[in-house]
């Protein structure tokens, strides 16, 4: 049996009659003869006909309008999927061909468009939230460098810590820290000065001694270092070595009030009464408020043979806060100069 005619005793077991859309798409496929419809078949037919193709053409302008407006449209069969990137575009669309079901120009091949169906809903993908980015500095991306101290730096660090060890009087701890501070860099004057200070009040004047002769060699124009240094020869009886180490200083730059009053002592030692006389004469402009220079220098004129103004300096001496066996001193010159003269 062909396949025409069970196509046929299929059709005549429907109830009713065919519609337009069932016998189009059956005489399309070349399985029913339109002789056999009768004759209202045919004239509802040909109405319907008609009528498509009036909707065609008021349809198609729209259509063209439309797609200028929203953007063209596929027309073959596409999948539903879910644009997670551009989300407003598919809400644009309004709709999306489903899965199987193909579009048709043909009149034929149009069906009716139930207003009661509801298009079915495209499944969009949540959109994930945006996540800030969270940015490194250079410093939490890159390892830093450990800074590495140069000798010097060094010593100043060491010689901070002795100074604070000293000043809560912890002497062997400020000691020790300044030696390191010398052993990392022995031009740190600062600690060198420091170290030989408290040797000397430690009564260890060979290791103060020793210690500022090293650091002469490599600076001989310090007056914290030479002045000192000056003194403890001084002391020994090895004046001309004093004054040579002041001497060495002073050529470089110029000599403080402290530095020109050790100056004076040291040359009025040596029998130069004058230069003495003007050394002490120079410290006091710096400050004329230091009794002993005063009475240094009332000695070392009375010794030049200038009695009248030794007597003026012994008085000015005497006007100031003195030590009490020097404030004897003066007062006993004052009395034999004021009376008698000058008597050695």
């Amino acid at each position: 049996m062909s396949l025409i005619n069970q196509m046929l005793r299929d059709l005549d077991k429907r109830r009713g009659p065919l519609n337009t859309t069932q016998l189009a798409a059956l005489q399309g496929m070349g399985l029913i003869n339109t002789s056999r419809f009768t004759w209202y078949q045919r004239r509802s037919f040909s109405a319907w006909s008609i009528a498509g193709l009036l909707t065609i053409v008021m349809i198609y302008p729209a259509s063209i309008w439309w797609k200028s407006r929203a953007g063209p449209e596929l027309v073959t069969t596409v999948q539903i999927t879910a644009d997670v990137t551009r989300p407003e575009e598919n809400a644009q669309r309004g709709s999306v061909t489903t899965p199987g079901k193909v579009d048709s120009a043909a009149p034929a091949m149009t069906d009716t468009v139930d207003p009661s169906q509801k298009e079915l809903p495209v499944p969009v993908a949540p959109i994930a939230e945006q996540v800030p980015a969270v940015t490194q500095t250079p410093a939490e991306t890159a390892i830093r460098p450990v800074k590495t101290l140069t000798p010097e730096q060094r010593a100043q660090h060491l010689y901070s810590q002795a100074q604070h060890a000293l000043s809560s009087e912890r002497h062997k701890e400020g000691e020790r820290l300044l030696q390191q501070a010398l052993e990392a860099y022995p031009r740190h004057i600062g600690a060198r000065s420091q170290l030989a200070a408290s040797l000397l009040s430690r009564q260890q004047s060979d290791k103060a001694e020793h210690l500022l002769a090293e650091g002469l060699v490599t600076d001989p124009y310090q007056f914290v270092l030479a002045r000192p240094y000056a003194q403890l020869l001084a002391e020994k009886g090895e004046h001309i070595a004093a004054l040579a180490t002041l001497d060495m200083a002073i050529a470089q730059r110029r000599a403080d009030a402290e530095t020109l009053a050790l100056r004076a002592a040291i040359l009025y030692k040596l029998d130069r009464h004058t230069a003495s006389a003007a050394e002490y004469r120079k410290a006091l402009q710096f400050h004329p408020q230091r009794a002993l220079w005063w009475t240094g220098l009332a000695v070392a004129l009375e010794h030049d043979g200038q009695s009248t103004q030794a007597l003026g300096a012994f008085q000015r001496a005497a006007e100031l806060p003195l030590e009490k066996p020097v404030e004897n001193y003066v007062k006993q010159r004052i009395h034999i100069l004021s009376n008698t003269g000058s008597n050695f």
